[in-house]
């Protein structure tokens, strides 16, 4: 039987003149928001001739500002971030410089009242005419996520199909820089196809089986089959151990996998323990365990199924969980917490066994009850699609043409991979319906009025119905009608476009933007009802509502999301340690994804506990499990789960400065680099980014052989006139943080590959080739001149900036909310924020609710 893909060609055209005119709507809406006058202000005072002009004019202007050039364009924003910095250093004493003479008080006050005055009024005009924010489209995590839940398919990757946005004051959901082309469009269109072919899953119910497989079989593990050791399978040993891991993807543990491989839910089951393994006798003993050890269950591509304590004990234990497999997945059995080095046998040394590994699936939904009858089938993805609509066989009688496979051949296997695969004849499945005219326009309604994240037009239901009824008269089968249809919704600019006038938020726009400041998705049936018939311009209601979010699981992406970008820890992977100068963290990936969750459950504590946001510096816990409590040489910490653990008062850590993803971003590998901390610091911290380095500045190559330290280069590169200035800035906030080394361990010394006394290195630990090299010295003077000796001293000087350390945390908080920085006409609002929770030290909660109930969060 040959089953013919092909839809009519009018039908075909039909969409295809859609997407034109989709990507040339998504235009529209972009480019409207730059259609711009220009308009002339009197900011031209003769303050700027008096004080200014002189160093500020013509092409060799300094700092490339040139003055007589720069004009006052109200319709610019470019313009008005030039004259808000122009404002900033004048007010604050920066410019002119201190070398020159000072400018009388009276004329600096008319200068700043006079720019003061023609900002506010050109961004509030701004706003009036075109809003606070730009076209707002969703960026690939908020796509991702929002059709995993609009669709009840968790399993769905999605974010890695579209391209990148840019980032912009720290975030990549800031409308002004997004855009959108044919290119873009094209991706958003294939996305679209994978998530509905995923979310159909058109085949009859899953039939679980159950496959176990015994490590001790596994030829690779023993150089050759067990039948040709043992006589029997009674006769095998009942543990395979591993005690030399490499963490890295050079020799897997890889897993047979016999099961039946079918996307969907299963149940994976791991017999195994934790040992001492002392092979220093005649015969091997097992001696309990000194420390945790850890393991993952992961696929070939380094998709995570599991991470899990290994039990320990003599008999071991059963680890139990459930996760999404895709057709053809090859599984590997990663030891998360074992090294690579050569083993001492003289020397116990841990190791994990494992006796039997067990796949059981495929399951109907993540709960993998073993009852058949009690599985829900269809899926609930599927009845997102079709609601109560039968699943049938399609046959040879059918008048409809035969179903559409799924896994195209002209899709790469990744992609096929990511799609409900079609079961071929007999089984072909369809989706049933006996009034396919009607069943199509309700089943349409009900999804754009989630995809929108409003009530649609009656126009946009006609639209994107007339695909799906134009397939039914070409008797394509239900779903092959409908699956255009539903692509159609899911690539319009009311679907993939934050829909927002000038003005105040209606109530669904404002449903909207608080669901995706904290779930990162589109509104639930909740949310939605409450806008429909409350109001969230109520304060009671949004607040009601705000609570209800913030209390929710999902709350979890806001605080993943934020903090990953706000804190940069995305660039997580960016660098690693060098093996010869940090032979104990190389491929630690066990502690590198540690140290990122520890950063992300502080931020969650600091906005669910509404501590104060001096907590940014300063805690008096930590949330750590055991790989980092030992890098933090704090003791009685057992397992990978996070704990809240409190601080002694004399503890260098507390606060995101002393954390070991943040210590890590902000080296490189080889050596810490003042220069990367302390700029992070005035950045990230403190709301204050320096300026960026001139040409020719040079970079500074890091001393691996140990001769001088990193501040003595620093100080030789600084005898420049041109890095002097900036240096002072940055530099102090970095050598307070020289304790710490590039994973964020505590040290007195650095360490070299050349000059230096010999380092002990614990047997059965990886051996590296550094030395002990000079001293470490964390003292300094900050640009103000206040001095410190160390991190305790620098931590409270930036206590004594509380303001300016909540005054940024809330500018993020309002970008990332919002989709658009703070501008001069902000300023107000974030002072009031700022005034009202001063008394109480800033908290964060109460902070992040101030701004859900400003004015800048409910306009557009």
């Amino acid at each position: 039987m040959t089953i013919n893909n092909t839809t009519s060609s009018s039908f075909t055209q039909s969409f295809s003149r859609y997407l034109v005119a989709v990507t040339t709507a998504m235009a529209g809406l972009v480019y409207s928001f730059s259609e711009l006058n220009a308009a002339e202000s009197p900011v031209g005072h003769e303050f700027l001739a008096n004080h200014c002009m002189y160093c500020h004019e013509g092409e060799d202007a300094e700092a490339g500002l040139n003055l007589e050039a720069l004009k006052f364009d109200s319709a610019d924003p470019q313009s008005l971030d030039a004259w808000t910095r122009i404002h900033d250093r004048v007010v604050s004493g920066e410019m002119p410089p201190a070398a020159e003479e000072r400018p009388d008080p009276h004329d600096i006050k008319q200068f700043s009242e006079l720019t003061d005055n023609a900002l506010h009024d050109a961004w509030r005009d701004r706003y009036t005419t075109h809003g606070r924010v730009g076209g707002r489209r969703l960026n690939p995590l908020e796509y991702e996520v929002t059709l995993r839940d609009l669709l009840k398919a968790p399993w769905l990757q999605l974010k890695e199909m579209l391209p990148p946005d840019p980032e912009s004051h720290g975030f990549d959901n800031v409308a002004d820089v997004q855009e959108v082309s044919y290119v873009q469009l094209a991706r958003y269109l294939e996305a679209a196809e994978v998530a509905i072919d995923g979310a159909m899953r058109l085949r009859p119910a899953p039939e679980p089986t159950t496959v176990r497989t015994w490590f001790s079989e596994e030829g690779r593990y023993l150089g050759k089959g067990w039948k040709k050791i043992y006589k029997s399978i009674d006769d095998r040993p009942e543990w395979t151990f591993f005690v030399g891991q490499p963490n890295n993807a050079q020799a897997p543990r890889r897993i047979r996998n016999k099961s039946q491989q079918i996307p969907g839910w299963y149940r994976f089951r791991v017999r195994c323990r934790a040992a001492l393994v002392d092979r220093s006798g005649e015969e091997e003993k097992l001696l309990p365990p000194t420390e945790g050890q850890v393991a993952w269950i992961n696929t070939a591509a380094k998709r995570v199924l599991g991470k899990f304590d290994v039990p320990e004990g003599p008999e071991g234990g059963i680890v139990e969980f459930t996760a999404w497999q895709y057709e053809g997945e090859p599984l590997e059995f990663f030891c998360a917490t074992m090294n690579d080095s050569k083993w001492n046998k003289d020397v116990p040394r841990h190791g994990i066994a494992v006796d039997w590994f067990e796949i059981e699936g495929p399951f109907a939904d993540e709960s993998c009850d073993r009852d058949v009858k009690k599985q829900p089938w269809p899926s609930e993805s599927y009845q997102q699609l079709f609601g109560d609509l039968p699943m049938t066989p399609w046959t040879q009688r059918s008048r409809f043409r035969p179903p559409q496979p799924l896994n195209r051949p002209d899709l790469t296997a990744n992609k096929r991979g990511l799609r409900e695969t079609f079961q071929l004849p007999p089984k072909m499945m369809m989706v049933e319906s006996r009034r396919p005219a009607a069943d199509a326009e309700r089943l349409l309604r009900q999804f754009m009025y989630r995809a929108y994240r409003r009530p649609p037009e009656e126009s946009e239901v006609k639209r994107c119905l007339a695909f799906a009824i134009e397939g039914i008269k070409n008797k394509l089968c239900f779903q092959d009608a409908m699956r255009t249809a539903y692509k159609a919704v899911l690539c319009s600019p009311d679907f993939l476009y934050f829909q927002e006038a000038p003005g105040r938020l209606d109530d669904y726009a404002l449903a909207t933007r608080l669901s995706y400041l904290l779930w990162r998705t589109t509104p639930d049936e909740s949310l939605l009802e409450a806008a429909r018939t409350e109001g969230l311009q109520r304060d009671a209601v949004l607040m009601r509502e705000f609570s209800r979010l913030l209390a929710d699981p999902r709350a979890g992406r806001f605080f993943g999301d934020f903090a990953g970008q706000w804190l940069e820890l995305r660039k997580i992977h960016d660098t690693s340690p060098d093996k010869d100068l940090f032979p104990e963290y190389f491929c630690d990936n066990h502690l590198v994804d540690s140290a990122v969750d520890e950063t992300v459950a502080t931020f969650g504590v600091m906005v669910r506990d509404n501590l104060p946001a001096k907590t940014v510096v300063d805690a008096d816990f930590v949330m750590v499990n055991e790989r980092l409590a030992k890098l933090y040489d704090i003791e009685g910490v057992e397992g990978r789960e996070l704990q809240r653990v409190s601080l002694p008062s004399d503890s260098p850590r507390g606060g995101f400065l002393t954390q070991s993803s943040i210590l890590k971003i902000t080296a490189n590998g080889l050596t810490t680099s003042p220069v990367l901390r302390g700029a992070w610091v005035q950045d990230r911290i403190l709301g204050t980014p320096p300026a960026p380095p001139p040409p020719g500045a040079g970079a500074i190559e890091p001393d691996t052989r140990g001769a001088t330290t990193i501040r003595d280069l620093l100080a030789k590169h600084s005898r420049f006139e041109s890095c002097a200035a900036c240096h002072a800035k940055i530099d102090p906030p970095g050598f307070a943080l020289e304790n710490f080394d590039v994973m964020g361990a505590w040290r007195e010394n650095y360490r070299s590959l050349g000059m230096g006394t010999t380092a002990k290195i614990p047997p059965n630990e990886r051996r590296g080739k550094y030395k002990i090299g000079l001293p470490v010295d964390a003292s300094g003077v900050t640009y103000e001149g206040s001095s410190f000796k160390d991190i305790h001293e620098f931590r409270d000087y930036l206590l004594s900036r509380e303001e300016q350390l909540a005054r940024n945390l809330t500018e993020r908080l309002m970008t990332f909310a919002t989709g658009a920085r703070p501008t001069f006409a902000d300023r107000l609002e974030i002072e009031s924020i700022l005034q009202k929770t001063a008394s109480d030290g800033y908290p964060v909660q109460t902070i992040l609710r101030d701004i859900v109930l400003s004015e800048a969060f409910r306009s557009k």
